[in-house]
């Protein structure tokens, strides 16, 4: 009898297809569609890409662009694979200088910075050519009152500006004038600004007002609602605690504050994004710390400690918010070394859910090897809450951390328990947590990631001294260090700096490795076994996939110089986000150059030309010696007088002059950057 054929997946019924192509995540939608013609031809299909989409990346940005009509949902797959795979790899699409600056803020793609009495707005993300420029003069004549008498009372004097936020195009800053009270100010800096949604006020100013104290002031906001805090309400034993204020964005922009703080009663930590951290999530403001300030015995005596947090709704009414508690971590998991640790909130791009985002260095079972992790616990969404009452939580017992019920891709795979060797029961002290605790306390995998397991051998780190940025890629799972590695120097004299990216990704483990009760450890040397079946260790673990770093040690001098202008890696300020990084770095001159680090292959600016465009330009202009992608323009002759933080004062102009104006974006003018064409 003649053997039946074995059927292939692009075979199968269409319904059968449809349901296993739903299992699947991105990655493998992508590869399965290169996998042949056929399977390529059948994973066009949007509908496919959208299930997918909503099932495991429904709240990313490319997903939200998708569900506009703005690309198409397998457009957004490509996308989000494209650039988890950039970052993972090391492997960024383009670099720019964007600006020279004083100061900068980056957040939701969009980029502010400070020029000459201005500030400009370009949208990264979108690849802008041009830019929002807000005449800062201008806007402080009409918003503060005696801004004018200030100036000429005090022609040399010069306000200071300090970026708090940005958010939904709202711009927050921090204006300090002759006044010994510093202002908030929120400027509406999108192109059409002046013209809002009905039942919004209209106009550009969306919000102001006079600060009486700005001690460790935060600003949160989106296009709605303000939440701003200090750390300087007193309590009755005499500590500070934190005093937040709400105002509604929508309603006229001076009478809109709640004058009545509301008071974070013992929710301690001072550092801001160290010990405390504090983040908008559906309209309402989440605060999270990682110190106990109250009960310090209590954490001495269960060898344990916990995270508090507070949900703080608009228009909240109430005078004190009493915070919740929830596991953090037990003191048996080892020392830690707080220089190096890090606390954010974060949204889950599956699930919608806040999720507090810890990096820690700890020395392992107490022992000498120390290694960062990065834990994320997820928070319960507003609509989670309602069944709570606000009372309920003062006297409520610590809560246990959430079950592994979660979904699995929080933060997939991750060595996760196999990094913490708890104590046998007989071991622990008498008050410590019984082995019911260990058991019920158990982190999930995914909620994990360690630079290295615990045998791993090969290693490539920097100082703190070294690290000028550090941050993590929640969507990639990758830790991502800006670090100055200074160039191997063979003759006499100082080394010059060279500023570098780290990248530490985890991969997934394959079948193949999971088949056998053992597997090898890749990253250990002389490929050490353990057993695959360590109930510790999470079925959905991954593998470190190791240390890359970021120009090669054989990268052209150009691209070296561009990424650090005066070869001298000072005063390095950074911000990132899931598709770019952005970061000021000193010149020979007196300002900052802004240089973008991109990986999303949708960001394609006009100054970034490809290697083959570079060997064009060099046969074109054989006598040039402009480095490739670098104009011979002067900085000086860019913009003149540029890029002070302070704002000095400016002759008299009509106060009927616009404030907000459209100019081309200065990178068009810098022309200074790169386009990486290697096969990915």
């Amino acid at each position: 009898m003649r053997a039946t054929e074995k059927r292939k997946l692009h075979s199968v019924p269409y319904d059968i297809f449809y349901y296993i192509v739903e299992e699947i995540d991105l990655s493998d939608f992508n590869n399965l569609s290169k996998a042949n013609r056929t399977l390529y031809n059948l994973l066009q299909n949007d509908l496919l890409a959208k299930r997918t989409i909503k099932r495991h990346v429904r709240y990313s940005k490319e997903a939200q662009l998708a569900f506009a009509g703005k690309i198409s949902f397998r457009q957004a797959i490509g996308r989000l694979h494209d650039t988890r795979q950039a970052v993972a790899m090391a492997q960024p699409y383009s670099v720019a200088v964007l600006s020279y600056a004083k100061t900068f803020i980056y957040r939701e793609g969009v980029l502010s910075y400070v020029t000459d009495n201005e500030i400009r707005v370009l949208d990264v993300h979108t690849a802008g050519r041009k830019e929002q420029v807000v005449d800062v003069q201008n806007v402080l004549r009409r918003v503060i009152p005696r801004f004018c008498q200030h100036e000429a009372e005090s022609r040399s004097a010069a306000a200071q500006l300090s970026f708090l936020h940005y958010s939904s195009g709202i711009l927050a800053v921090l204006v300090e004038v002759g006044d010994p009270n510093a202002w908030l100010i929120l400027l509406d800096v999108t192109p059409g600004g002046s013209k809002q949604p009905k039942g919004y006020k209209p106009g550009r100013l969306r919000f102001v007002t006079q600060l009486t104290c700005t001690r460790r002031l935060f600003v949160r906001h989106n296009s709605a609602h303000l939440f701003y805090g200090v750390n300087s309400s007193v309590d009755a034993s005499g500590e500070l605690l934190w005093a937040v204020y709400w105002a509604d964005l929508t309603r006229d922009n001076r009478a809109a504050v709640d004058t009545q703080p509301t008071v974070l009663d013992k929710l301690a930590g001072t550092e801001l994004g160290h010990n405390v951290c504090f983040e908008i999530f559906d309209n309402h403001l989440y605060a999270v710390s990682n110190i106990i300030d109250s009960d310090e015995e209590e954490e001495a005596l269960n060898w344990r400690s916990f995270y508090e947090w507070a949900c703080i709704p608009p228009a909240c009414g109430r005078r004190r918010a009493h915070a919740r508690r929830i596991w953090r971590r037990d003191h048996l998991e080892g020392p830690i070394n707080d220089t190096w640790t890090e606390m954010s909130l974060r949204l889950d791009e599956a699930t919608g859910q806040p999720m507090i985002l810890e990096c820690r260095r700890e020395w392992r079972e107490g022992g000498s090897d120390h290694v960062r992790t990065y834990y994320a616990e997820p928070l319960p969404r507003v609509a989670e809450l309602g069944s709570t009452a606000p009372d309920e939580a003062e006297h409520a017992p610590p809560p246990t951390t959430h079950s592994p019920s979660f979904p699995p891709n929080l933060i997939r795979g991750g060595a996760g328990p196999s990094n913490i060797n708890f104590a046998a029961p007989s071991q622990l002290p008498l008050n410590g947590p019984t082995k019911a605790d260990l058991q019920l306390h158990r982190r999930p995998g995914r909620h994990v990631h360690s630079e290295y397991s615990a045998s791993c051998s090969t290693k490539r780190d920097f100082i703190l001294a070294k690290t000028k940025y550090r941050t993590y890629n929640l969507s990639a799972c990758a830790f991502i260090d800006l670090v100055n590695d200074p160039e191997p120097n063979h003759s006499f004299g100082a080394a010059t700096d060279r500023v570098r990216l780290r990248i530490n990704a985890r991969k997934r483990k394959y079948a193949e490795d999971e088949a056998s009760p053992f597997h090898v450890d890749h990253c250990a040397g002389g490929g050490k076994r353990r057993r695959q079946n360590d109930p510790r260790i999470e079925p959905d673990a991954a593998a470190s996939d190791g240390v890359r770093l970021w120009p090669p040690e054989n990268a052209d001098e150009e691209l070296i110089k561009l990424l650090c202008p005066s070869r001298q890696a000072t005063n390095i300020h950074a911000v990132a986000d899931e598709r770019s990084l952005i970061y000021s770095v000193d010149t020979q001159t007196q300002q900052q150059a802004i240089v973008l680090i991109s990986f999303d292959p949708q960001i394609r600016l006009p100054c970034m030309r490809s290697k083959s465009q570079k060997e064009d330009a060099t046969a074109a202009n054989i006598n040039s010696h402009a480095p490739f992608g670098i104009s011979l323009l002067d900085t000086d002759n860019v913009k003149s007088g540029m890029r002070r933080f302070s704002v000095g004062p400016c002759p008299n102009v009509s106060s009927s002059k616009s404030s907000v104006r459209t100019e081309p974006a200065m990178h068009l003018s810098i022309d200074k950057g790169y386009w990486f064409d290697a096969e990915r």
